[in-house]
């Protein structure tokens, strides 16, 4: 609902901008075009473009369809204990 929103509250603004600014001067296509309620209007009527298809699928999908797997960690077989910071006896003899 936030695309139909956005687009009333762009229509509010250019209403009342319209009314108050623009009674008496005519609009011109340059004004549609940067008016920032005008663009409110447009990015409100892109959001209903892409999330309402989405919605909608999400809407008829099924339980199972929607469900996050939960994924448990499978027992993994004793190996070897893991050597501290990676480096073994024998490096630290050679070193010096």
């Amino acid at each position: 609902m936030i695309g139909p929103a956005t687009q009333m509250i762009g229509l509010a603004w250019e209403g009342l901008h319209v009314a108050i600014v623009h009674w008496s001067v005519p609009l011109s296509a340059r004004h549609l075009v940067y008016e920032p309620a005008v663009l409110l209007i447009i990015v409100g009527f892109l959001i209903s473009l892409v999330c309402v298809p989405v919605a909608i699928e999400v809407a008829q999908a099924r339980a199972e369809d929607v469900e996050i797997p939960l994924y448990e960690p499978q027992p993994q077989p004793d190996t070897k204990p893991a050597r501290a910071h990676g480096y073994s006896n024998s490096r630290r003899r050679h070193a010096g």
